[in-house]
């Protein structure tokens, strides 16, 4: 199983080859080379030693983490980041597949709708934000989550709604920020690069979500199953609008929200 740390190794590297070839500064591309193994570690240990990461207690931190962004100074009114000094932090990033897993274990624990509460919260504070990628890729497993418990369908129906709205409403109000060529962009940058590279990048990206499909924990295999949806959407979403490619594009924060839920995919324990 820890052969599947290798899984973004190709797109971390096409995609800083295509940086390289397109004369992006080598400060860019190297850094997500290092936050991948800096994030391969760190999440490894956290998630083998604390078992920290999707417990219920991580959920108030997401949540002020994705709060704190809001008192951040943004960029033309989007307020994705969190800054610490000169880095920034794209916070949905990181959290929600932390928060994804803790929400799951809360539908185990509590009432149907503590978790329904939540989830609606967070899914106004993405599409505040505004982030129609995020907030859709986070709604529509929650969704599957939820439902799954959910025994009446006028609960399933009514939530359905405003989930819907929510969706809908983060599409029609997208930012905008024009597109930068080596995060949302790094797609045609590989194209540059010729058809071989293009199909081998394509396929470094359509493989990134298939470890939660393919290998999920005997007793966990609805969140794993609904991370791996979480980063298709992620992923499709970058077809229709100015949204990162995760892992190919630069941003070290997709790459360490990818690795750490691989690394709860990896140790999670048969009885989690």
């Amino acid at each position: 199983m820890k052969r599947l740390y290798l899984i973004p190794l190709p797109a971390i590297i096409i995609g800083s080859l295509a940086m390289y070839m397109n004369g992006v500064s080598t400060i860019i591309w190297s850094q997500n080379i290092f936050a991948s193994l800096i994030a391969v570690i760190l999440s490894d240990l956290i998630s083998r030693k604390t078992k920290i990461i999707g417990s219920i207690f991580s959920i108030p931190f997401v949540i002020l983490l994705l709060l704190f962004a809001f008192f951040d100074l943004g960029l033309e009114g989007v307020h994705r980041w969190v800054s610490i000094g000169p880095i920034r932090f794209y916070i949905a990033s990181i959290v929600l597949p932390i928060l994804i897993i803790g929400l799951w274990k809360i539908t185990k624990r509590f009432n149907w709708w503590i978790p329904t509460i939540i989830t609606m919260g967070v899914s106004l504070l993405l599409a505040l934000q505004p982030d129609a990628s995020q907030s859709t890729a986070f709604i529509i497993p929650m969704a599957i989550i939820l439902f799954n418990k959910a025994s009446k369908s006028r609960y399933r129906l009514s939530v359905s709604f405003l989930f819907s709205l929510i969706i809908i409403l983060s599409w029609l109000y997208l930012d905008n920020l024009p597109p930068v060529p080596y995060v949302e962009e790094i797609v045609k940058m590989v194209a540059n690069m010729g058809v071989v590279w293009f199909v081998f990048g394509i396929t470094s990206l359509v493989i990134l979500p298939l470890p939660f499909f393919l290998f999920p924990p005997k007793n966990a295999k609805l969140p794993a199953k609904c991370l791996g949806l979480y980063f298709a959407i992620i992923l499709i979403s970058t077809l229709f609008g100015n949204f990162p490619v995760p892992i190919m594009g630069y941003g070290t924060s997709p790459i360490i929200g990818y690795f750490v839920a691989i690394a709860w995919l990896i140790n999670a324990e048969p009885n989690s």
